[in-house]
């Protein structure tokens, strides 16, 4: 019956790990790891672990070393034995499992180098493992980003920079780091028995943005971002990841800010209801204004009435009571008339400077037409200003 070369020394063995194999009548000291001596283990968990060994001892004589594997890895786990461990390091040889062979033989040559029954297959472990020595092969990864986790063939291997080079088996390997806000596409490498394959990681970094939907009140509304204006409401855009202060103008309302959060792949959304500023509505103003005016259009008149009907009532020889108290109600009139013309002057002044002037002043612009309130230098008169553009 052939077998694969490096394991000849194990098919040697086997007849005696097979006897070695814990029966019932044996001890656990003589079989367990030190450090596991001191547990009793129960009966029916050894006999399992005696039959999966003999299982396994049974599979390696058929060269099936994958199934022998998991029985040796069974009976382990019900019962530690030396034997065991011995043909688990034997069965990872064969299938080409350089590394984590050499990492069961250190353990084997760390719990049972003193023991001296153990000294045929210490001499076995010595020479299996001066062999994988020149079996392994193994890689020095470089990343361009520090703290990187590295992962060959998708297992964690630690963190860059790695000072030493990693002992990997031989064939094709997947080299990848990996690293929050980083990207970078795996390599992979082909490396052979002995050889130290060198392999160089970039990662490069991921454009961390995230969007954000601004809604407002007011349809055309400016949205401002960090002071710089990105369009109109509605508006959707994207946005660096961070804390931006978002803005939303327009005419005739009070300027709204906000400080939102945009965290990379999210969408935040801004909803804004824009408010118009205090102040008086200009209506007022311009109501004030027109009863000024017809006020002191109603003075003039009857200001003039009463001085022609005074002057007909003094230069009539045949004046009658009735004349005059029709040239005192027209005074009285003309009083009315006027005290209503300074009142409402004087209200269309005080209007002028409290009124919020937003809208009309957005008219204005858009009529090429600007609209101002103005006090006189000497501070004895007040009024509004419209100057036009042409």
């Amino acid at each position: 019956m052939s077998r694969i070369p490096g394991v000849l020394a194990l098919v040697s063995l086997l007849p005696a790990l097979a006897a070695a194999q814990p029966a019932a009548d044996r001890t656990a000291s003589e079989e367990a790891a030190p450090a596991e001596a001191a547990q009793a283990a129960p009966d029916a968990a050894r006999e399992q672990a005696a039959q999966h060994f003999q299982s396994g001892v049974s599979l390696m004589q058929n060269d099936n070393w994958e199934a022998a594997l998991l029985e040796f890895e069974r009976s382990l786990e019900l019962f530690p034995t030396r034997n065991a461990l011995f043909n688990l390091g034997m069965c990872q040889k064969a299938l080409f499992r350089y590394v984590v062979a050499t990492e069961t033989f250190e353990r084997f040559l760390e719990l049972y180098r003193e023991v001296p029954e153990a000294a045929p297959q210490i001499q076995a472990v010595n020479d299996a493992m001066q062999e994988l020595r020149g079996l392994r092969a193994s890689i020095s990864v470089d990343v361009n980003v520090a703290g990187a986790e590295i992962r060959i063939d998708d297992l964690p291997i630690g963190t860059a920079p790695l000072i030493d080079p990693i002992a990997v088996d031989p064939g094709r390997r997947t080299v990848e780091a990996h690293l929050d806000g980083y990207g970078g596409a795996p390599q992979i490498v082909t490396v052979t028995s002995g050889e130290t394959a060198v392999v160089h990681v970039v990662l490069t970094e991921i454009a961390r943005i995230g969007r954000v939907r601004v809604e407002a009140n007011v349809p055309g509304a400016e949205v401002w971002v960090d002071d710089a204006l990105l369009g109109a409401v509605p508006y959707r855009g994207e946005l660096a990841e961070g804390e931006h202060t978002i803005e939303v103008r327009a005419a005739g309302y009070e300027a709204q800010a906000q400080t939102v959060a945009v965290a990379t792949g999210d969408e935040r959304i801004v909803t804004v209801s824009l408010v118009r500023p205090g102040g008086a509505d200009p209506a007022w103003f311009w109501s004030m204004v027109g009863v000024a005016s017809a006020a002191t259009v109603a003075t003039a008149a009857l200001g003039a009435v009463v001085l022609v009907k005074d002057d007909e009532y003094s230069t009539d020889p045949d004046r009658t009571p009735e004349a005059r108290d029709e040239g005192e109600r027209l005074m009285l009139a003309t009083d009315v008339c006027l005290g209503v013309a300074v009142a409402a002057a004087v209200a269309g002044v005080i209007l002028a400077f409290t009124t919020n002037w937003s809208d009309e002043e957005a008219a204005a612009a858009e009529s090429g037409v600007e609209l101002a309130p103005a006090v006189g230098a000497s501070g004895d008169g007040a009024g509004l200003f419209l100057l036009g553009r042409f």
